[in-house]
Parts: structure tokens; C-alpha cells; sequence
């Protein structure tokens, strides 16, 4: 049994990270907003309130600076009620009564400092004289209190001793109900930053999911039809889509040059093989006590034997000519001195051929991207083909001609000549104009093809122009290479390899 803590988890999916992601990021953002906003909203309402009660302040200030007789020292009135008012105008009194609300007491000292008159009884400490109300923290409560010294108007006479204290009550509810709101608005922060986490992350991983459930759809049989579409914007999912269709493009190249090797070589191997063992079952119950027949067998086995390791080779040619863009990327060749050397090779194993040799700029350095012994092999396919299929006139040209980029190699016999349905496909795997006498001339049918896959893959072109009975002109074109950077580079790295 597997104990818990070894298990392996599962991890968390690209959606569920971004999305969480995105909820605190959005989150912060919000808890900041909103708490700078209260902030700024509490300081102004805080302000504001201050500034309300300021004003009234000072109004009560000049208006008890107005009657000196609510300060005179009247025995009767030492004791804490309103007896004193009573005398005051009826006015007057109704201005004391303005001033007397629920959130503000107002106590009245005369010039003894007796407490003649307050509206309501509060427990705080001494209040400094200021002009402007002061805020005070008592028992976690918040106060707006002042002290002012009443001077009368008319006398200039000292009156007494005012405390004007705002109670908590009005600010405190405000504050209470400010918080409410803020975890309200919070609370609709986070929902919205959960919605909209959902909503951004899912948008952003739909080219993806789409890209998954694409590629999950992908099998060896549905490999050369599905491709991820293409989004109408130009952006890194589309370059994601093009390299992905890229990538799946090869991966079908591949799959599908695999099962054609499988199938040709498993046909073209079929008569080699049939025939080894049609002779060995012959030696096998009476060939071998013939010398004869003995040295015929030998001798027709060891020749399918040699064309079987021949087609072998020629089946990995092919199939590694379609991994040069990355094997070879920086290999380049010098066109003339190449194709000199080849028509030299084949001047002397051919000696009954006539081979001429026309070049324009011959003796100049031209080069072409192209691996060397890629070059050569091309070369040499096309001229053992013009050898093979050459029949009374043993005469072959080499032409080479250039324009500013392009580069152009012809190589024209006078043989046979072809159709033009074989014009069509001698290019491809295994295929001979001549089955019965290709045969007898060596040769699997796979050399124009092998040349026909390197020059595509280097970025050239192949063609040919034959008329039945009178020969044919294979023509070879390569992009020239004119960056002379690029030249000196591969040449440096050319070097190092040889080293």
C-alpha cells in the first residue's frame, strides 16, 4: 500500500493558476481602492464635521457674549438647574434651547468658575483653550471639545467659562454605518474579482483548450486532415498555431515516408528474396551434387544479394534526405570545381562515352546552400542515368548557365527518351521506364527520386524534357548564395570539422 504522504498530487491546472492569480491581483486592487476611497471619504466627512460644529461653536460663543446676565452671581442660582434662564429673554431662551441638541453639551462657568448652567452631564478631561475644536480619544470614544473664555460685548467685562463638547454619537454612527459599506463593497469586490478571474482566465486559455482538444483528436489515420485553425488575429497564439501545423505537417511527412519505405522496400524485396530461395530450395534436394548448377545458384544469389544491400542503402538515402534542413543547414558547395571533378570521375570510368563540358564562368568561385556530397550524388545520378539509358549515341553535355540568383545544370543524352506519362513519373519511388530492361541494367528505380528529394529539400528544383527515341535533358536549378557572411561563416565552420 502507497502511504498518503507519497502519493504524487495532482497539479494544479493552467486555469486554476491563472485564475487565482488574477483573484489576488484583483483583489489587492480592489481592498486598496476601496480603503484609499474610505479613507479619503472618512477624512472629508471627518473634516466636514468639524468644520459643521466649529461654526456652531463660535455662534454660541457670540451669542452668550451678548447677555451678562446669565453670568451674574446669584446665590439662587448656585445650585445646577436652569433657574437662571428663566429670567432671560424669552428670545434668548429660545436661542440657548438651539443650541442644545442631542450631540452637543454645553456647560457655563461664571467668573468663580462655578458651574452655573450645562446640558448635560459628561465625564472628560480638562479641555485645553483653543480657537479651533479639538479632537479627543476618551475610553475609545472620539470627541470634538474646546474651552473658551467669554468676554461681553458691551462691558468687556470677564463673564465666565464656556466647554463645548460634541458627543460621539452622530460621528460614531456615521463611522459604523462607513464600515458597513466598505465590507459590503468589499464583499462585492471579491465576488466580481472571482467572476472576472473565471471569465479573463477562460477567454485567454480558449486558443489553448481549443489547441488540446485539436491535437487530442489526432491519430496516425486522421493525421493529414486535422490542422488547428488559424485565429483571424496576429498574435503569439497564431504563431503557435503556425508552428504547432508545421510540426504536424512533418510528424505526417514522416509517418507517411515511413509506411511508404515499409511498403517499398517489403515489394521490391519480394522478388530478391523469392529468387535466393528458389535457388537454395533447389541446391537444397539436388542442385548441390551438380557443379554447374551449383556455381549458377551461387552466382544468382550473391547478385540479388548485392542488389538487395544496394536497395537498402538507397531506401536510407531517401529517408535521411528528409531531415537535411537540420542536419545540413550551414553546409555550402562551390558549384564549378564540383561539377569539374564529377565529369572527370565519369571521363574515366566511362572511356567509350564522349562528355563535354560547357560552362560560362567556369574557373570562377560560385556557391550554392547545398551539403557537397548531396551535390555530387545528384550529379552522379543524373549522369549514370544518362549512361544507363544511352543506346548507339555515347555522347552526353554538361551545360552550366546563371542568372543573378538562380543557377541552372543540364545534363542532356541520346538514348531512349521517355513518354510523356513517364515524364510524370519518373520522379517517383521505384518507378522505370524500361521494367524489363531496367532490370538487366541495375538499378532499383529509386536514384531520380533520391535527386528529386535533395533538390527540393535545398530549396531547388528538378525537371525534365525528353522526346521518345531521341534522348533526354534533366535540368537542375539552385538558388545562388551571394551572402558573402554567410559564406565565410560555413567555410570557418567547414574548417573546424575537417580538423
Amino acid at each position: 500500500m502507497i502511504p498518503f504522504f507519497s502519493a504524487k498530487q495532482q497539479p494544479l491546472s493552467l486555469k486554476w493558476k491563472w485564475g487565482i492569480l488574477l483573484f489576488i491581483v484583483f483583489s489587492f486592487i480592489g481592498m486598496v481602492s476601496v480603503y484609499a476611497y474610505f479613507y479619503q471619504v472618512k477624512e472629508a466627512q471627518f473634516e466636514a464635521y468639524q468644520q459643521t460644529y466649529q461654526e456652531k461653536y463660535e455662534s454660541t460663543i457670540s451669542f452668550l457674549e451678548e447677555f451678562e446676565s446669565i453670568f451674574q452671581d446669584d446665590k439662587r442660582t448656585s445650585d445646577i438647574d436652569k433657574t437662571n434662564l428663566e429670567t432671560v429673554l424669552p428670545e434668548v431662551r429660545r436661542s440657548i434651547h438651539y443650541f442644545e441638541s442631542q450631540d452637543v453639551a454645553i456647560r457655563l462657568y461664571n467668573n468663580n468658575n462655578q458651574l452655573i448652567y450645562e446640558t448635560k452631564h459628561i465625564s472628560i478631561p480638562t479641555i485645553e483653550e483653543s480657537d479651533q475644536l479639538q479632537h479627543i480619544v476618551y475610553q475609545d470614544h472620539d470627541y470634538l471639545a474646546n474651552s473658551s473664555t467669554l468676554i461681553s460685548n458691551h462691558s468687556h467685562k470677564l463673564l465666565g467659562q464656556l466647554e463645548f463638547v460634541v458627543l460621539p454619537n452622530t460621528m460614531e454612527a456615521l463611522m459604523a454605518k462607513q464600515k458597513d459599506d466598505f465590507w459590503i463593497i468589499l464583499l462585492v469586490i471579491e465576488i466580481v474579482s472571482v467572476i472576472a478571474a473565471i471569465a479573463i482566465t477562460s477567454i485567454f486559455l480558449l486558443p489553448l483548450n481549443y489547441l488540446n482538444d485539436t491535437l487530442d483528436m489526432v491519430e496516425e489515420d486522421s493525421l493529414s486532415e486535422i490542422r488547428i485553425r488559424q485565429p483571424k488575429s496576429h498574435d503569439e497564439w497564431s504563431d503557435l498555431n503556425v508552428h504547432v501545423n508545421r510540426l504536424l505537417d512533418k510528424i505526417d511527412l514522416y509517418v507517411r515516408n515511413q509506411k511508404q519505405f515499409v511498403e517499398d522496400v517489403s515489394h521490391e524485396l519480394r522478388t530478391p528474396v523469392a529468387i535466393v530461395e528458389g535457388h537454395l530450395k533447389m541446391l537444397s534436394r539436388w542442385g548441390k551434387s551438380d557443379p554447374e548448377v551449383l556455381d549458377e545458384s551461387i552466382e544468382a544469389s550473391l547478385q540479388e544479394i548485392t542488389r538487395m544491400k544496394d536497395l537498402v542503402q538507397e531506401m536510407l538515402d531517401l529517408s535521411r534526405a528528409d531531415h537535411i534542413e537540420v542536419d545540413y543547414k550551414d553546409e555550402i558547395t562551390e558549384v564549378y570545381s564540383t561539377i569539374r571533378q564529377v565529369y572527370n570521375n565519369f571521363v574515366m570510368i566511362h572511356p567509350d562515352f564522349q562528355f563535354y563540358l560547357d560552362s560560362e564562368k567556369e574557373g570562377t568561385e560560385l556557391y550554392v546552400r547545398i551539403f557537397r556530397n548531396h551535390f555530387e550524388q545528384i550529379l552522379i545520378i543524373l549522369l549514370d542515368n544518362a549512361v544507363k539509358y544511352s543506346r548507339d549515341r555515347h555522347e552526353i553535355h554538361i551545360s552550366v548557365s546563371q542568372s543573378f540568383a538562380q543557377i541552372e545544370i543540364a545534363i542532356q543524352d541520346f538514348g531512349e527518351g521517355m513518354t510523356e506519362e513517364d515524364k510524370e513519373r519518373v520522379f517517383g519511388r521505384f518507378y522505370r521506364v524500361d521494367k524489363a530492361r531496367s532490370r538487366n541494367k541495375g538499378g532499383n528505380g529509386l536514384g531520380l527520386s533520391i535527386a528529386k528529394q535533395l533538390v527540393d529539400s535545398y530549396r531547388g528544383k528538378i525537371r525534365v524534357e525528353s522526346v521518345l527515341g531521341y534522348g533526354s535533358i534533366f535540368y537542375v536549378e539552385f538558388p545562388i548564395l551571394n551572402d558573402t557572411r554567410q559564406i565565410h561563416k560555413s567555410k570557418l565552420i567547414q574548417q573546424k570539422k575537417q580538423l
